[in-house]
């Protein structure tokens, strides 16, 4: 399989290649002073707080890893979604090292594009023996337009151990040697650890593997080993030895699948595949934009899933096939291999091909584990190691039978540059600056409304206009920061009431959630963001007449002391200025008397409110209306304070 090139040059191309790929994909879009992260203020900051809790957890600022401090007060939430357990060290060395969690995530984000490289050119060159095409192959797996579909995923970005399980595979089919099979199954469970879906989509590759080889090669010797008593109890071995490693990780997301139960295979239908999806890319790339950027978008439903183009080079290399095929100039073995490559790719490819609402992946939902998964279009970051191998088998071969096939291919270090090109001012950013921001605003918040004694904080935004997704961030982000349990959460699966705090926010829906939960309310402090951007924390006040203050929107919003049960009309709303003073809003969103307010609490237990003027709100004792009038502290200026 190996031809031998020597020569500084050939060396020389794989690290510029490294080079170009590094500036023109990730430095591009995070800007030469790192100000810019990909993707949005939703799933981008939920890997990104992901990553900064297993750092937490290694430095024991945390003491449970699966039980994260957001969606309180429900257990084993890191199971709702991705882990990236296997990368943590890799962002931990870089917070260890002094940088900020945004910026070690760009840096955790930087190594994974040239582990991703560097892996598959050393496996590739190992494989082929051919340095410069070795490089073409590592450039298309770690920085082709394909990314673009997965880099607001980034979840599916540590791969770098699938070249070498791809080439285990290929081992350990044609030399029957248990080594291989050990790795195997070691990187496997590895890349389960550095991200779920990935590890599933793996094992499809390698089963398609395994079913085209003995379709190709007919090699009845592989199976008759399986009947020896040492090499299946060798077999048995390692598989239990992976299953040892994998069981503390797939225990919890058991756990979970067993309280939500498994999703529908519908759920799972519009992420599939078409054909249309492999040609198909987003406006970011620079090359294709005009030609293949917008005729999914009215066809494809959840059309943002399917930028699956890897750019023309690789298919070039899949339409070339029959040209080795056929050609008396390349001998059996190698047109057996490539066979083999390209049985295993047609498998991949049917079986995750959906043509209306058919598809083959009906088959592969329901093995074990698979239904867990409702982003199909994720198998490309598997499968890609098929076009890559075709390729380099197609190019490697075409290259020996002319020259000027030879020329060209020379030239591939430069064209796959260019057939992948990414325009970064395309790709969806957000400002690092301005999320941290935002952040460090929500935890002013929580520490100047958050009650010691509580054991969580539900933040609730109310008419905010930003997306609930965003909110949950902020908060998620700054609660961690705090050490602080927050309600508030954001994950790939919402359990039982929590969509309706989702979409709502606020005490009704709280109350639901808690409810759920068997959960006391009291446990958990209230803020509540009014229209002008203050955190406020709603409350009741229960005047001396043991009666409670209520707006009445019967009488033409009255402030009367005349009610005996609180409900929504007696809710109020207290917002701290940054002056120390407050602001108290009707349940209605109207402020009391037009100004701030000292609140002092005072020995008793009760709270007076004294104005700029130094006047005091009290209630008129005939009437029960609250006033503004008292210049003194009496027994009709003294209210209890119930917080929500």
């Amino acid at each position: 399989m190996q031809h031998k090139k020597s020569g500084i040059f050939h060396w020389l191309i794989p690290f510029l290649l490294l080079a170009a790929g590094i500036y023109l994909v990730p430095v591009k879009i995070f800007k030469s002073d790192f100000s810019k992260v990909p993707g949005d203020y939703g799933d981008a900051r939920f890997n990104n707080y992901i990553l900064e809790h297993g750092y937490r957890y290694i430095t024991g600022k945390t003491d449970r890893y699966w039980d994260a401090p957001f969606l309180f007060p429900y257990k084993n939430t890191i199971a709702l979604s991705d882990n990236l357990l296997g990368t943590v060290p890799v962002y931990s060395v870089f917070r260890i090292a002094g940088y900020d969690r945004e910026t070690a995530y760009q840096l955790w984000l930087l190594t994974m594009f040239m582990l991703n490289y560097l892996c598959c050119f050393f496996v590739l060159n190992k494989w082929f023996g051919h340095p410069i095409l070795g490089s073409v192959g590592a450039y298309i797996f770690a920085f082709s337009i394909f990314i673009l579909g997965n880099i607001y995923n980034v979840q599916t970005f540590p791969r770098f151990i699938v070249p070498f399980v791809f080439y285990w595979t290929w081992k350990y089919l044609s030399e029957r040697n248990i080594k291989y099979f050990l790795f195997i199954s070691l990187g496997v469970v590895f890349q389960f650890y550095c991200g779920i879906y990935l590890g599933f989509f793996l094992l499809y590759s390698l089963l398609c593997m395994v079913i085209a080889y003995l379709i190709i090669y007919r090699d009845k010797i592989f199976l008759q080993q399986f009947t020896e008593k040492k090499a299946l109890l060798r077999h048995v071995s390692v598989l239990l030895l992976a299953a040892g490693l994998m069981a503390p990780l797939m225990i919890p997301y058991v756990e979970i699948s067993a309280r939500l139960g498994m999703r529908q295979f519908e759920d799972a239908l519009s992420s599939i595949p078409t054909m249309r999806s492999y040609f198909f890319t987003d406006k970011g790339a620079a090359l294709w934009r005009g030609l293949l950027s917008e005729h999914g978008k009215k066809v494809l439903k959840d059309w943002w899933c399917h930028f699956l183009f890897v750019g023309a080079i690789p298919w070039l290399g899949i339409i070339s096939i029959p040209f080795v095929l056929f050609s008396k100039k390349v001998d059996s073995m190698k047109k057996r291999f490539l066979s083999f490559l390209f049985l295993s790719f047609s498998l991949s490819f049917i079986f995750c091909l959906r043509i209306n609402n058919f598809s083959l992946y009906r088959l592969v939902f329901y093995l074990p584990g698979f239904s867990s998964m409702r982003s199909i279009n994720r198998v490309l970051n598997t499968e890609i190691m098929f076009f890559i191998l075709i390729s380099l088998t197609v190019f490697s071969e075409l290259s020996k039978m002319k020259t000027g096939i030879k020329c060209i291919i020379m030239t591939f270090p430069f064209l796959i540059i260019i057939d992948n090109l990414i325009d970064s001012e395309e790709v969806m950013r957000y400002n690092k600056g301005e999320s941290q921001a935002k952040i460090e605003e929500v935890k002013k918040n929580i520490s100047s409304n958050c009650n010691n004694e509580s054991e969580a904080v539900a933040y609730m935004p109310g008419n905010s206009s930003e997306s609930q997704v965003s909110v949950s961030l902020d908060v998620m982000l700054a609660a961690q920061e705090l050490g602080v349990k927050c309600v508030n959460a954001y994950t790939g699966s919402y359990p039982g009431e929590f969509n309706d705090f989702v979409n709502r926010g606020d005490y009704e829906s709280l109350i639901k959630w808690c409810k759920f939960n068997n959960c006391d309310e009291k446990k958990i402090d209230k803020i509540y963001i009014e229209k002008n951007g203050i955190a406020a924390k709603h409350f009741y006040m229960k005047a001396f007449n043991d009666k409670y203050l209520c707006c009445d929107l019967g009488s033409n919003n009255l402030l009367v002391a005349n009610r005996p049960v609180a409900a929504l009309w007696e809710t109020f709303s207290l917002a701290k200025l940054k002056s120390g003073e407050f602001e108290i809003y009707s349940f209605d969103n109207k402020e009391i008397a037009g100004c701030p307010f000292q609140m002092v609490r005072l020995k008793d237990n009760f709270f007076v409110f004294k104005s700029e003027n130094g006047n005091y709100l009290g209630i008129n004792k005939n009437s029960f209306q609250l006033s503004l009038i008292a210049s003194t502290i009496g027994e009709t200026e003294k209210f209890r304070i119930e917080f929500l």
